[in-house]
């Protein structure tokens, strides 16, 4: 099964370089992960991303925000799952196989979101800050962040429209760590 990470970055490119690598070397199956890469025509690293990112797929566009980063690459993902990439988000080791194994858990449906442990919110907070979800969730929804926000409470209005139609399912055994401030673990 084929995994999509679609990673928005902005001035951090050796950061989200790092991050590509961490993530690559603790998937189990590497060869069916496809990373896109999504830029602002406006970040003065972005010659700096071109050099790190040589084996990935780089979507860059007048963004304005996050949302609207996301919402751009979603067009050129072809997994079946697709993951939101963060630069600082870690992930465990073999996490691609643990995502298609909870997905197997749930039964093949169509629709669905994965909600994971980010180490930082509450389990029980009503928030996405790393959404795992079906391609076809995408295509259903449109979007992958809803395109009225711009950062703030784009995921959680995730969680409800994906709540209140049956299609979130929890996964708190897999951990993601969020790489932080708020808890330290970063400056």
């Amino acid at each position: 099964m084929k995994i999509t990470l679609l990673h928005p970055s902005r001035w951090r490119a050796s950061q989200a370089r790092e991050t590509l690598d961490l993530w690559l070397a603790r998937a189990q199956f590497p060869e069916f992960i496809q990373h896109i890469l999504s830029l602002d025509d406006d970040d003065d690293q972005i010659n700096e991303y071109r050099k790190l990112f040589l084996d990935s797929e780089i979507h860059i566009g007048s963004n304005k925000n996050v949302v609207q980063a996301t919402n751009a690459a979603r067009h050129l993902a072809t997994g079946e799952i697709i993951i939101y990439l963060s630069d600082d988000f870690q992930c465990p080791d073999y996490w691609d196989r643990l995502i298609v194994q909870n997905y197997l858990k749930q039964g093949h449906p169509d629709l669905w979101l994965v909600r994971v442990d980010d180490l930082l919110q509450k389990t029980t907070a009503d928030v996405l800050t790393i959404p795992i979800m079906s391609k076809k969730l995408m295509h259903h929804l449109g979007y992958f962040w809803h395109p009225l926000y711009s950062s703030m409470f784009v995921d959680q209005d995730l969680y409800y429209t994906c709540q209140n139609n049956g299609w979130l399912f929890y996964a708190p055994d897999l951990k993601f760590p969020h790489m932080h401030c708020c808890n330290g673990k970063a400056p």
